[in-house]
């Protein structure tokens, strides 16, 4: 055997450049939608995240559920379609996903390890360029268009040039950099660190009513460290794992307070499983934590949009001229520590994201999808979650393959609806249903 040498090499200034005709930023529900989608339709694809892995917060921050992929009623039917379908087809043949009642509709638990995997064999074999661990530092642009990124590596500074771009980031970082004006809530909106459970004895756990272990929560959570009194145990698809929803955290936008409000976080559910050993040791006598996840951020900063969506336009389920996808999601807000409050809608009820709300002002080759479109805090709570924002990462795609060098404050909106019909049109016959919700699913009391 040779044994290999050595070579001297030295930093040059030089930069790594990338191509492509559209860029997504972000790789969360709405970003891997969009750049799926994307390349789809032919476009060829740059897929960015600052994490050192794909998949957003559905991956790196181990959400674990899909809710607002289904209507509300006794027998809801599915409202998003696309790289939804595929996605959900490999995970339930492959017993990484079920459903069950919640919230007046179906929720859907996954396991975040076989998510990941689907989304890097998915990119793989499309041919999706990713580039992880990269950090936006600033956008080039002329006039009202973004001509290019410039990002930081562990490899060096990178360029990724576009005809087009999707903002998924989560905090409307492409019109943050661009130096357009943003909104945010006056009121902090609480994140959340989710954690998985294992060793739990889940026959016990899928029969304790929630108020149960709410109970015990608000009976001794301060001599454990809690500051949420409320909150959710998920079953998981692995034998003896739940998913713990039960902690808040702060959400501030910096580097040092994000870092320890995550530590905090972690030290919460710490707590958490320390005071359910003490409560219920037949349930989680041998439980330990299987996994911590980062820190879930619901909401940051939002755009200022062509149109936006508001809390009277959700309660009373106005439908716009230019819709692209639809919820029935309850408004869920997470303004205070010790509580969350829910705004569960009715059977027949649904709402709607109007393509305005994604286009921000000032910009002709950016559109938003996820948590970053233009919507009023309490709206915006009512349609952030996964099934929406996988409808918008499709909405995104489809206009970035019809606008091509325009302007998406121009596009054509029925041809845009007409690519995403299956999005718009409720699917009362969902092949789905009936071998995906769990035998244990009963209407829980929060999702």
């Amino acid at each position: 055997m040779q044994h290999p040498g050595m070579q001297t090499v030295r930093r040059t200034s030089q930069q790594q450049r990338l191509a492509a005709d559209l860029c997504v930023v972000g790789s969360g529900a709405a970003g891997l939608s969009a750049a799926l989608e994307a390349r789809a339709l032919g476009q060829s694809v740059v897929i960015v995240d600052a994490a050192p892995q794909l998949g957003g917060q559905a991956v790196n921050s181990a959400i674990g559920t899909i809710c607002g992929l289904y209507a509300n009623g006794p027998s809801p039917g599915r409202v998003t379609h696309g790289v939804m379908d595929p996605l959900l087809a490999e995970m339930t043949a492959n017993g990484q996903a079920t459903a069950r009642r919640a919230r007046n509709t179906l929720i859907v638990d996954y396991a975040i390890n076989g998510w990941m995997r689907w989304v890097e064999r998915q990119i793989l074999d499309t041919d999706v360029m990713p580039v992880t661990g990269a950090v936006l530092r600033g956008v080039e642009r002329q006039d009202r268009r973004i001509t290019a990124l410039q990002l930081a590596t562990r490899w060096g500074d990178m360029v990724i040039e576009a005809e087009s771009f999707v903002d998924a980031s989560g905090d409307a970082v492409l019109s943050w950099l661009a130096g357009l004006p943003l909104n945010q809530s006056d009121t902090d909106i609480h994140g959340t660190i989710m954690a998985v459970f294992e060793g739990v004895d889940t026959d016990i756990v899928n029969e304790m009513p929630r108020e149960t272990y709410h109970a015990a929560m608000r009976a001794r959570g301060a001599e454990f460290g809690l500051v949420r009194h409320d909150g959710f145990l998920f079953p998981q698809a692995e034998a003896g794992k739940v998913l713990a929803n039960m902690t808040h955290i702060e959400t501030p936008q910096d580097p040092v307070g994000l870092a320890r409000a995550g530590m905090k976080g972690r030290a919460q559910v710490d707590g958490l499983l320390a005071l359910f050993k003490a409560e219920f040791p037949e349930a989680f006598g041998n439980a330990r934590v299987a996994t911590y996840g980062q820190p879930g951020i619901r909401q940051t900063r939002t755009i200022q949009g062509r149109s936006r969506i508001t809390v009277e336009g959700v309660r009373a389920g106005h439908r716009p001229d230019d819709a692209i996808a639809r919820c029935s999601w309850p408004i869920e807000l997470h303004t205070e520590m010790a509580d969350t409050h829910w705004e569960v809608f009715g059977d027949d009820h649904m709402h709607w994201i109007p393509f305005g709300a994604m286009v921000p002002e000032g910009l002709d080759n950016v559109v938003t999808a996820g948590r970053c479109i233009d919507a009023e805090p309490a709206a915006l709570a009512s349609v952030r979650v996964m099934g929406p924002c996988f409808a918008m990462g499709r909405a995104a795609a489809n206009a970035a393959a019809q606008v091509g060098a325009g302007s998406f404050h121009q596009i054509d909106v029925a041809a845009l609806q007409a690519a995403v019909a299956d999005n718009l049109s409720l699917t009362k016959d969902d092949p789905w249903t009936a071998g995906f919700v769990s035998e244990r699913g009963r209407e829980a009391d929060g999702a």
